[in-house]
Parts: structure tokens; C-alpha cells; sequence
């Protein structure tokens, strides 16, 4: 079933099913010590190092996409923090699907890990109806299930 894409402020208050182990480290606030990263969601382990990245995207905007994608390798690189991007993308019909925009992001993601020092562990993108499915089903971020709903970079 389809429901009305989350806005920014209902995505950040989402409860979401996060890994064992992890707690929400920032809702939008910079994560950044040396610049300004302010994704919609940081997940952080035990430790206090952030894991986890989820940005979600309710446009279809390609350039909104490869910036968010090149600001997450910026901070990973000047962080030197590794970390899991996920997308969580409103599908628009047949225009805009998580398979189209994965495959427009994945020469972008290749070109980026040809460049940077320190890379980004994965980055998954998910339609944010499977994202909530996935959340009713009780599967944690990143689970088996979890990125079998995924489309992966």
C-alpha cells in the first residue's frame, strides 16, 4: 500500500528500527567538526562513531542526489569516518524509481571511491514504502532483509 511520501520533519521523527547496539546521533544538525554536514539522520554505534547515514529525497531531482552523495563522501573523507549511505526515496510513478536512480548515482559512486581516501562502507537506496515496510516487519537497518529491499551502489 502505498501512503503519502514522509516530509522532512516526519522522516527525522520517524521511529525507525535501528541496528543493535545504536541510537540516533544527530536529527539535521551538523555532524561536522571541521565543515558543515547536516544529513537527516546520523546513527552512531556503541563508541560514539557514526555508522549510519540516512538522507531522505521526496524529489525526483538527480543533482539533489549526486550532491547529497558527494557532500557524504566530503565528510567521510575529511572525517576520516567510514559509514553506510542510505537513501530513502519517494518513487514517482514509472518517471523516478530506485532502480533508475541508482543506476544514474552508480558512476558517480564509482568515480568518488576512485578519489577519495576514505570511502563510504556501502550506500543503499529504498523506496520509502519499502522503508516503512520494512520498519513494520521489524527489520533493523541494514539487516539481511533490510538490504534485500535495497537497490546497492
Amino acid at each position: 500500500m502505498e501512503f503519502e511520501a514522509l516530509k522532512d520533519s516526519e522522516f527525522k521523527s520517524f521511529s525507525h528500527k535501528l541496528p543493535l547496539g545504536h541510537e540516533i546521533s544527530s536529527n539535521g544538525q551538523n555532524i561536522s567538526v571541521i565543515g558543515n554536514y547536516r544529513p537527516d539522520i546520523s546513527i552512531k554505534d556503541a563508541s560514539g562513531t557514526i555508522q549510519i547515514v540516512l538522507e531522505s529525497e521526496t524529489k525526483s531531482d538527480r543533482k539533489a542526489f549526486i550532491g547529497a552523495l558527494t557532500h557524504a563522501f566530503k565528510y567521510a573523507d575529511e572525517s576520516n569516518v567510514s559509514f553506510t549511505l542510505v537513501f530513502v526515496m519517494k518513487e514517482t510513478g514509472s518517471q523516478t524509481t530506485v532502480e533508475q536512480v541508482a543506476n544514474n548515482l552508480r558512476p558517480y559512486y564509482v568515480w568518488l571511491q576512485g578519489v577519495v581516501t576514505t570511502k563510504l562502507k556501502g550506500t543503499f537506496l529504498i523506496s520509502d514504502d519499502a522503508y516503512v515496510k520494512s520498519k513494520e516487519c521489524g527489520e533493523r537497518i541494514l539487516s539481511t532483509e533490510f538490504q534485500a529491499r535495497c537497490h546497492r551502489l
